[in-house]
């Protein structure tokens, strides 16, 4: 989220608008994994690296080799 701020020049008290959402994402995790850290924010502050999940990709395949025999 994020929220627009004006900082008065004449000493009043700042000004807040209103929060509105920076980007959509989904984020790995949940309450399981509320310890993992969800993003990171660079230090310049304009960009953020998020551990997000992936699109389906459709399915993909695993070979199993059972008995493999050594050739010593």
């Amino acid at each position: 989220m994020a929220a627009p701020v004006r900082l008065p020049s004449s000493g009043q008290a700042i000004e807040i608008g209103a929060p509105v959402p920076l980007f959509t994402t989904r984020v790995v995790g949940g309450p399981v994994n509320v310890q993992k850290q969800q993003y990171v924010v660079s230090p310049d502050g304009q960009r953020f690296l998020v551990n997000t999940l992936l699109e389906e990709a459709g399915t993909s395949h695993i070979t199993v080799i059972l008995n493999l025999k050594s050739k010593s």
